[in-house]
């Protein structure tokens, strides 16, 4: 962003995160962002983190080849198959759990994620258009694949979505008077086109330490909203079972 950025104190006080306002600013396929008020950054950093890698997501990782005379290897096709995002319901897979896909197929064709089968109904490539491999005139593949439950924390393939935010910004000239509507603001952070909030010599950026405009991108393993709201459940559970510990040491 153009101009000097003035970050204020971090330190909140209790009333200030008694209550929490969250509004959808924009959404597009597989893209929501939303803006949070009344929080401060370890919590922002906490939901982020949590959607990212502290979710159960399905992804493939064993593949157990009958055939394979296309072009490329084994090691390299199942590479291909495990970065696949797996459209899936979070709640119906904790970690360790797993569901078999099957993939048969002969040339001449391209084989499509599309063509992956589930023993789950529920679950299915996210995007039916990835490309796998070439197949010519004779050649066959045929293999079957486990997927099964994991986090990001232990491998990119896990990781649902990308996630980032940024304080919520405010423009103020030099007596400390704000000189710029927050609608006009975040306009300008909603504008793909445009990268930078534009100040004037006598005007500065400051930052919100309680504020916050986060961009979920998903991978399409979940729904952008459903993505949030899982990430805010397991922020809550884990919540609890700290609780308790603490109830236990004392």
């Amino acid at each position: 962003m153009t101009g000097a950025g003035e970050r204020k104190d971090t330190e909140v006080k209790k009333s200030e995160v008694d209550f929490m306002d969250i509004k959808i600013l924009d959404t597009k396929e597989n893209q929501v962002k939303f803006l949070v008020k009344g929080t401060n950054p370890a919590f922002a950093n906490a939901l982020r983190r949590t959607m990212m890698a502290g979710l159960n997501i399905l992804a493939v990782e064993d593949v157990h080849f009958y055939q394979n005379t296309s072009v490329m290897f084994d090691e390299m096709l199942a590479h291909r198959l495990a970065m696949i995002p797996l459209k899936m319901d979070s709640k119906k897979y904790k970690a360790g759990e797993k569901v078999k896909l099957v993939l048969e197929k002969e040339g001449p064709c391209t084989v499509y994620s599309k063509d992956i089968k589930s023993t789950d109904p529920t679950i299915e490539p996210a995007f039916g258009n990835i490309p796998i491999t070439e197949l010519a005139e004779g050649q066959s593949l045929k293999l079957e694949m486990d997927a099964i439950a994991g986090r990001g924390t232990t491998h990119s393939k896990y990781q649902p979505a990308i996630v980032s935010y940024t304080e919520m910004p405010s423009i103020v000239d030099k007596s400390g008077k704000k000189s710029a509507y927050k609608a006009d603001l975040l306009e300008m952070i909603l504008d793909e086109k445009k990268r930078d909030i534009i100040v004037k010599d006598n005007e500065k950026i400051e930052y919100d330490s309680t504020a916050f405009i986060f961009t979920v991108e998903s991978h399409g393993n979940l729904e952008p909203k459903e993505l949030i709201i899982a990430a805010v459940e397991e922020l809550t559970e884990k919540s609890k079972e700290f609780r308790q510990e603490l109830k236990n040491l004392s």
